[in-house]
């Protein structure tokens, strides 16, 4: 075998690499820098705000609150119930208000973080999260309105 066939495929795949390497990402992304792989898929928000190193303190410091930690973690094991009695066949009529109430004591809690974070931000902090909000938003109502205009089958 000639040491040329061999050189070839290796001198275009250092070119190719390099030449990747130095050529940009133009490709818009809803999510700069960020995918989407479960926990932390809005992470990039914190990104975008340009937060101090003491703001960064704050935040981390709201969102690590153990009584807010407490709520979620209540939500979640009313769910883990209600898809348990799912899953055996059972009937989860007798789980299912705890989860309700689970999931509004989230709601509320989550409201009070929220109004929490928003209270350490600068005004432009404050209406890019605005921004992001009113997306955030728009998206669900859209999502909402293309569930329901949809014929049941």
């Amino acid at each position: 075998m000639n040491w040329q066939n061999l050189a070839l495929p290796f001198v275009t795949a250092i070119t190719v690499a390099s030449l990747q390497a130095q050529t940009p990402d133009a490709s818009p992304s809803a999510s700069p820098g960020w995918k989407h792989h479960g926990r932390g898929h809005h992470a990039w928000i914190w990104h975008k705000l340009n937060l101090t190193e003491s703001q960064k303190h704050q935040i981390r410091m709201i969102r690590q609150n153990a009584a807010f930690r407490k709520v979620l973690a209540d939500y979640l094991q009313a769910k883990q119930k209600v898809l348990a009695d799912v899953k055996a066949n059972a009937s989860p009529i007798q789980d299912a208000p705890a989860l309700g109430t689970a999931e509004a004591n989230l709601a509320v809690a989550r409201a009070q973080q929220e109004n929490e974070i928003k209270a350490v931000l600068s005004q432009e902090q404050l209406q890019t999260w605005n921004d992001f909000q009113a997306k955030r938003e728009s998206f669900l109502q859209k999502r909402i309105e293309k569930l329901t205009s949809q014929p049941n089958p």
